[in-house]
Parts: structure tokens; C-alpha cells; sequence
């Protein structure tokens, strides 16, 4: 394949990474702090690597910004999704499910202390521990749905995109 078939087969993955983010986002919208998006980062990183995965992250929350409007949020989203990306990178040769499925539980369970940091930016200390305090909850439900979900659905995902490497003859 030339370099720019390769180029417009990136482009196309990234962009239906993003697509496919955005709709499990939509989807799952209806109930709080349940979500597939931790799922995919994990899953398209180990299968495309973070060169791949970290532009399609970076639009997916470019596009929820602009849908549900730019604020403080909008910060987390551009250095969580990254880091989710840069964690699972560096642990990408990891066989065991486990490996995976705690790196998603951990994210969901600490994911209000990190959302904080811009908190504590623009109202100090004392705010952004309040903040972080009173999200424990949502911080709880979005850790043990990660875990389940990524007990569940791991393996499955991850196969399925090995098996469409596989058949694209791809490799990056």
C-alpha cells in the first residue's frame, strides 16, 4: 500500500473511532457516570496504539465540548482521555484482562480527584476537595461500572478488532 493509501486508511480509522466513542457516549447518556468510553480508549489503544488513538480521542472531546458546550469540564476532558491513552500505552503488552480491567476501575474511582485539579486551579484548595468529596459517589458508580463493563466486554472488543487487523492485513 503507498503512503498516502495508509494515510487515508489512518484517517478513516481515527474517524470511525471517534464515531464510535461519540454514539456509546450518546447512548449511555441517560445514566449517570456509566459509560463505554474508558472501555475503547483501553481497547483501541492496545489494538492501534496511542499515535491512532490519542487524535481520535482529542476530537471526541473536541465534539462534546461543542455539543454540550465548552467549561471547566471541557479542561479534564482534554488531559484525561490523553493520559487514559498514555497509561494503556504503557501497558499494552499486558495479556492478562485483569490488567485492563483494573487500569479502567482505578480510572472511573479516580477520576473526580483528577476533574478537582482544575478546581483547585480556579477556586483553591478548599473548593476543590469539597468537589472531589461530594463526587465520591458518581467517582464509586463510574469505578464498579468500568470494572464490569471492562470484565464483560474486554475480551470480546479486543478480539474482534484482532480479527480485523487480521483480515485488513493491517500493521502500523
Amino acid at each position: 500500500m503507498t503512503d498516502n493509501g495508509l494515510a487515508v486508511r489512518r484517517i478513516v480509522y481515527i474517524a470511525v473511532m471517534t464515531a464510535i466513542m461519540e454514539a456509546a457516549k450518546i447512548a449511555l447518556n441517560p445514566v449517570p457516570n456509566v459509560e463505554l468510553i474508558t472501555l475503547l480508549v483501553i481497547v483501541f489503544t492496545k489494538q492501534f496504539g496511542w499515535k491512532m488513538t490519542l487524535p481520535a480521542v482529542l476530537i471526541f472531546a473536541f465534539i462534546e465540548c461543542t455539543y454540550w458546550g465548552f467549561g471547566t469540564w471541557s479542561i479534564v476532558y482534554f488531559y484525561m482521555w490523553p493520559l487514559l491513552v498514555l497509561l494503556t500505552h504503557l501497558n499494552r503488552n499486558a495479556e492478562s484482562i485483569w490488567n485492563y480491567t483494573v487500569l479502567s476501575a482505578a480510572f472511573g474511582l479516580t477520576f473526580g480527584a483528577f476533574c478537582s485539579v482544575v478546581t483547585l486551579i480556579a477556586a483553591g484548595l478548599k473548593a476543590a476537595f469539597a468537589w472531589w468529596i461530594a463526587g465520591i459517589p458518581y467517582d464509586l458508580v463510574h469505578g464498579i461500572s468500568n470494572f464490569i463493563i471492562c470484565l464483560l466486554l474486554f475480551r470480546p472488543l479486543n478480539n474482534a478488532l484482532e480479527a480485523l487487523k487480521r483480515v485488513n492485513g493491517m500493521s502500523w
